[in-house]
């Protein structure tokens, strides 16, 4: 039964990808927290851009991530944008809030980031009130955006074990779990190249091993819309209450 429910998860079919539903993330987060959510923390938040969307629908809105540098840039982001977050430098294996603090956790793009998923996923449901809700949303390994980007950030492994430490949490039950498709526009292979590196300096080497095949595949793979290279990244969110 494992095997096959990460085998969905993890590796849908072509069939299973067109069948979902084109949505976005930011989206599918107020569908699923709902309006009555009072407060909530991202974890691993980055600059904050999914952070600051929760902002719309939530009255009190924290995030935290390791890096310094992205915490400075996700505060002058809402300076920019006049909204107000509180972002805080810390681990996602050590948070510092107290137990019960927030009506929803959220992990965007990140539990597979994080060095212990388990740990992370532990202290989460710490700082969660009782019957509070754990948001998990990750990219899958699947369809024609990962297709065209793996050789220079295939995190398949990765993103399979925190699924299953996810899958097997203790102190939550399932809510639900869903899978859609969300588009990445790109005006050109640069562009691309230039925000990988920003993520991971250490992904310019494997642009310049790969070179002219890294472009061709990546361009190869998108559909030509309006003049921009458009892809379809598949996305999993896990809902589930703690106990």
């Amino acid at each position: 039964m494992m095997q096959d429910r990460v085998r969905r998860a993890m590796s849908p079919t072509d069939d299973e990808i067109a069948a979902m539903p084109l949505s976005a993330n930011a989206r599918i987060a107020r569908e699923l927290l709902g309006e009555a959510c009072g407060s909530v923390l991202d974890i691993g938040c980055g600059e904050g851009k999914f952070t600051r969307a929760l902002t719309a629908f939530v009255g009190q809105v924290a995030g935290v991530d390791v890096k310094a540098n992205k915490i400075a840039m996700a505060q002058e982001a809402c300076k920019r944008e006049g909204v107000s977050v509180d972002f805080r430098v810390a681990s996602g294996e050590d948070l510092p809030y107290a137990d019960g603090a927030f009506d929803a956790v959220v992990f965007s793009n990140s539990l597979h980031h994080m060095p212990a998923p388990a740990k992370a996923l532990r202290e989460a449901l710490r700082v969660l009130k009782p019957g509070g809700l754990l948001y998990v949303m990750e990219p899958v390994p699947a369809g024609n955006y990962f297709e065209a980007t793996k050789f220079v950030n295939d995190e398949t492994i990765v993103r399979t074990e925190a699924y299953v430490d996810l899958c097997k949490i203790e102190g939550a039950e399932p809510v639900r779990e869903i899978l859609y498709r969300a588009e990445r526009l790109f005006d050109a292979f640069e562009e691309w190249r230039s925000d990988q590196i920003d993520r991971d300096p250490r992904r310019e080497a494997k642009f310049d091993a790969g070179a002219d095949e890294v472009r061709k595949t990546f361009e190869s793979s998108a559909v030509r819309r309006d003049g921009k290279l458009v892809f379809n990244q598949v996305f999993r969110v896990n809902l589930l209450r703690k106990h």
